[in-house]
């Protein structure tokens, strides 16, 4: 027994020197990364566009429409030279005149702003113009940009409405351009390119009554947005011996 005890105890010992079997071990880090895009935009601002077109192109002759007669026709304004031209306007002998220069501000804009973006207007004028009044009529929405040049009115519009010689109302879907904001400088000079927020003048913040359009997201692509110009006269006006000038001051603003 004794032997046989032994051995067995000698079997158990060899057993016990076998190399154990061990797992790998994973070791785990992480790099951190990261980066930002600034939001960027180019813009271009056009005057009597062709509608439909992928570029702005003029329409020769511009299209000016009259609530009665008593607007010019035959205007030949240009794309780059950024000015509406009326011509002569005859009043009524009572009322107001509307006239209605059709597909008369295009803007199309390129930006990667993930936040969208807004387009004031307003009058370069210190406080409400008298014995005229303009009323801007968008073609299109005000909220969806169009991918091709936007179509204006093919009738013309009702024409504003007057308390003695202020403009005090647009016909439906039209805003009355209200004064500038901020400093005067432009005096309707000349048209000025969207650049920089000093290139036209004003040196305000246009307010939320004066916002034309917004587009609340990304919308990649050239965008489109374009509007009809009404300028309305009423019969009160007196003569004037040289063109009256003034200049809409386009406000691109991001969101």
């Amino acid at each position: 027994m004794k032997r046989a005890i032994a051995g067995l105890g000698a079997l158990l010992l060899a057993g016990a020197t076998l190399a154990p079997t061990v797992a790998a071990t994973t070791y785990q880090g992480a790099v951190k990364f990261t980066y930002t895009i600034p939001a960027s935009f180019t813009a271009v601002l056009a005057t009597n566009f062709v509608k439909s077109q992928g570029t702005f192109s003029a329409n020769s002759p511009a299209t000016i429409l009259g609530s009665t007669a008593g607007c010019s026709t035959g205007i030949a304004d240009t794309n780059a030279g950024l000015t509406l031209t009326y011509g002569t306007i005859t009043p009524p002998a009572t009322g107001v005149i509307g006239c209605d220069y059709i597909q008369a501000i295009g803007i199309s804009i390129n930006t990667n702003d993930a936040s969208g973006y807004s387009i004031y207007e307003t009058l370069d004028l210190g406080s409400a113009p008298s014995n005229y009044g303009l009323c801007v009529i968008p073609d299109g929405s005000t909220t969806t940009p169009s991918a091709t040049t936007p179509t204006g009115a093919t009738t013309a519009a009702t024409a504003g409405t007057f308390t003695g010689s202020v403009m005090t109302s647009c016909a439906a879907g039209g805003t009355i351009l209200g004064p500038a904001q901020g400093t005067v400088a432009n005096a309707g000079v000349s048209g000025q390119p969207l650049t920089s927020p000093t290139s036209a003048n004003e040196s305000g913040t246009p307010t939320a009554a004066e916002k034309i359009f917004t587009v609340s997201s990304l919308n990649t692509g050239t965008n489109y947005f374009g509007e009809d110009v009404q300028l309305n006269i009423p019969s009160t006006a007196p003569s004037t011996t040289t063109a009256v000038t003034d200049a809409i001051i386009v406000y691109f603003v991001a969101n």
